[in-house]
């Protein structure tokens, strides 16, 4: 089975339609055609059904579309992995990190792997774990680091703890809640809260100490994947969220946000390293991996995190 062949197949299924495909190839529709018949078949199963409208997969298309994912990106890897060796690590490293990740390792870990791999192609991708981690399991992302879910405990992921965090409760400056000295959650069940989640899960940090502390689970008056966003909306209204340590004061030395004292802390939070399982790491990966454990070791120190791993296998 050519290369060529999958990745055509996927840039049918990405685009949507011979057509779109075949202007993206720089080929002939017709060509394009030949080849995806050639490819089924080999395979000796119709892979998608064609259509004025397009093309969409049929069920044998989609099973062999998660594979024909990997095998592509396994491919890539190869091909970078043997270029680093001549050309001295250039070659691409796609990082996911999830927006508590972000606030803690950048932008330190850019430095470090600029440092490392300066010849390097580095591609970072901030959203939340649900959308970053089955992007590692295909291999579009080389790796990530994430918050511990019940994703992370998918068959197709190795999850290496790294840290825990206790997060604090953030509020606007002047929030009528800064009267209570020290909130509880039963205060807080009714507020309005600003969900770091893109959408309903009771996986959350929020909703685990509610349901912990056997109170009822707060309804989010907002779903947000970025801090960016999470912090002027905090900062602009009555909503409540919570962010890490370092973020929250330095909103609080800038006198955007105030925090939000807890009688009894949330639950903390379990971030950790996510790779593909049975997939060697590439050599930028790998430089990657071994700069995110030591940075999460070093702020350990300074008592922000608590470490969960070791420095070194």
């Amino acid at each position: 089975m050519r290369l060529q062949r999958i990745e055509q197949f996927i840039a049918v299924v990405d685009t949507g339609s011979i057509r779109g495909a075949a202007r993206l190839l720089g080929m002939s529709q017709p060509a394009l055609s030949r080849a995806l018949q050639q490819l089924e078949e080999e395979l000796g199963v119709q892979l998608m059904h064609r259509s004025g409208r397009g093309a969409s997969l049929t069920p044998a298309g989609s099973a062999f579309l998660a594979r024909a994912r990997v095998a592509e990106a396994e491919l890539r890897k190869a091909a970078d992995e043997a270029r680093s060796m001549v050309d001295d690590g250039s070659g691409l490293l796609a990082l996911g990190l999830s927006p508590v990740g972000a606030s803690l390792l950048l932008p330190e870990l850019f430095i470090t792997l600029r440092q490392a791999r300066p010849k390097a192609r580095i591609r970072i991708l901030e959203t939340t774990p649900s959308a970053l981690l089955p992007l590692v399991r295909d291999e579009v992302m080389d790796l990530a680091v994430t918050q511990r879910t019940r994703i992370n405990l998918d068959a197709g992921l190795d999850y290496r703890p790294l840290a825990e965090i206790n997060m604090r409760i953030a509020v606007r400056r002047g929030h009528p809640l800064l009267a209570l000295r020290k909130a509880r959650l039963t205060d807080l069940v009714s507020a309005s809260w600003l969900y770091m989640t893109a959408h309903d899960s009771s996986d959350d940090i929020v909703s685990r100490s509610f349901i912990g502390a056997g109170l009822p689970v707060p309804l989010p008056a907002v779903h947000c994947g970025s801090y960016f966003i999470a912090l002027d909306l905090i900062a602009s209204t009555d909503m409540v969220g919570v962010l890490p340590p370092a973020l929250l004061r330095t909103c609080m030395r800038s006198g955007q946000l105030d925090e939000l004292v807890l009688a009894e802390p949330l639950l903390p939070i379990h971030l950790g390293l996510d790779t593909r399982a049975g997939s060697p790491a590439t050599a930028s990966a790998k430089s990657a991996a071994d700069a995110i454990i030591a940075i999460a070791h070093r702020i350990a120190l300074t008592g922000e995190l608590r470490s969960t791993t070791p420095l070194a296998d």
